[in-house]
């Protein structure tokens, strides 16, 4: 019995260590031009992260590439709570590369006033900008096809949004409480529009939505006094 434990308990040692040396050598995080970034050395992509210490400040310009060791790196995602309470970020820049911008990214980010999101992002993740208090203005690119939930929530002082014409969806509370708005273009590919994505949003007096839209979430527009022409 005991030589049976011991060669299932060599067996399974072997299949671990298999199993780790068939993983590729992914991880390698650095710092370049004052920006921390995960490598993915197989697929030569970068991921913008949050710094190992302190905060991001003043004014970030996220490349559309980055060298290391000689090898070029596309920057392709911004990750989850990569800028996350950043309050002395004043304005970012997003490189054409970049596709994914994910999870409470930029969440927090109260002295954030400028962002130029680039033309391949596909993807804006929960929570992306809320609370960003700062920020007046944002035009949402035609690469764009999901805006998550609360992305844009808590944006207090965001007048003007674009929204790019290949968006499909908005998400549940996506711009809850943006109070400065005051009107608001759906185009034509949104096909749904979730609940409480407008709400609380007591400047907005016109909406004009799109014919494609099939779903309008529960509460989509509550708390909108003002609001007297929907189109």
């Amino acid at each position: 019995k005991m030589n049976k434990h011991l060669h299932n308990s060599l067996r399974a040692l072997f299949l671990s260590l298999a199993v780790l040396l068939s993983l590729p050598m992914l991880a390698v995080t650095v710092e370049i031009d004052g920006i921390n970034y995960d490598l993915n050395a197989e697929a030569k992509q970068a991921t913008v992260i949050a710094k190992s210490s302190g905060k991001y400040s003043g004014e970030v310009v996220i490349p559309e590439s980055v060298e290391f060791k000689g090898v070029t790196h596309s920057v392709t995602s911004i990750g989850a709570n990569a800028f996350e309470d950043c309050s002395g970020l004043t304005s970012v820049t997003i490189g054409n590369s970049v596709e994914i911008i994910g999870f409470l990214a930029f969440s927090g980010c109260f002295g954030l006033n400028s962002v130029t999101i680039g033309n391949s992002v596909e993807i804006i993740g929960f929570g992306a900008f809320r609370d960003c208090s700062d920020l007046t203005s944002v035009t949402i690119p035609n690469s764009v096809t999901s805006i998550g939930e609360s992305a844009f929530s808590g944006c207090s002082c965001l007048t003007s949004v674009t929204i790019g014409n290949s968006v499909t969806s908005i998400g549940v509370a996506a711009f809850y409480g943006c109070s400065g708005l005051t009107s608001l273009t759906i185009p034509n590919s949104v096909t749904s529009i979730g609940l409480l994505a407008f709400s609380d949003c007591s400047g907005l007096t016109s909406v004009t939505i799109g014919n494609s839209v099939e779903i309008i979430g529960e509460k989509a527009f509550r708390d909108c006094p003002e609001l007297l022409d929907v189109y």
